[in-house]
């Protein structure tokens, strides 16, 4: 099973165009994926740290797999390997502002990746642990350059807690309990999407991050829509 997996298709873009259902799916890991969770999709874009991909390795099922990590090291508050968890975590919307222009190769890298797939092969599929931050940023861009309204975004980006607050929820209690008040809150924090997070990500974009920052071309921005719209 796939954790916080989800179609990006039925999605509406500003002028009215609507994102085809099985090409473009986000979710968290893949380690406990089942063959039937990969159907129809043809390649797996893993966003983790070399240690997050040994600890918990993709299940993939014949699908081209692309190991292309926005960090290459653990970051406290975003990456998720072992023992990260039991260190205070900083303030979310400063990491996400950081990860913007720390990123700009990566994030760019990624996004010409999707951008460039055969969609007539399947589908693909992006991710990261949880499915929510770097997963959550890596579909703000792709949806931004698609021209999909800025409150959409924010929707899908918040559907993550649809999981994760339970599980937030729980792990804050215990930590209550055992490390104090003040950092369980600080762990909480980690686990859900909040609106301010990405919020501080679009603040820290600037004017025309896709084509200034990423260096994405136009005519790979028209050829994008035109295939994944309708």
């Amino acid at each position: 099973m796939i954790l916080n997996k989800r179609d990006l298709g039925g999605i509406k873009t500003k002028d009215g165009h609507e994102i085809k259902p099985g090409l473009l799916i986000r979710s968290a890991h893949l380690s406990q994926a089942q063959e039937a969770d990969l159907r129809g999709i043809s390649a797996v874009i893993d966003l983790r740290t070399p240690g997050e991909r040994r600890e918990a390795p993709d299940k993939t099922y014949g699908c081209r797999y692309l190991p292309l990590a926005v960090f290459d090291e653990s970051t406290i508050g975003i990456s998720h390997e072992s023992g990260v968890s039991d260190q205070w975590i900083p303030a979310m919307d400063i990491l996400y502002q950081r990860v913007m222009y720390q990123c700009t190769g990566s994030f760019s890298r990624i996004i010409r990746t999707i951008m460039g797939h055969d969609f007539q092969s399947g589908g693909i599929l992006w991710h990261c642990t949880e499915g929510k931050d770097r997963c959550g940023i890596t579909t703000a861009l792709v949806l931004e350059a698609l021209g999909v309204d800025r409150s959409l975004i924010m929707e899908d980006y918040l559907k993550t807690n649809l999981i994760n607050l339970p599980k937030a929820m729980l792990i804050r209690q215990q930590l209550a309990d055992t490390r104090g008040v003040e950092f369980a809150e600080s762990v909480y924090q980690a686990y859900i999407a909040d609106s301010k997070y990405l919020e501080a990500a679009w603040s820290a974009m600037g004017e025309n991050y896709i084509k200034t920052a990423l260096g994405i071309p136009e005519n790979t921005l028209i050829r994008f829509r035109e295939t994944v719209l309708e």
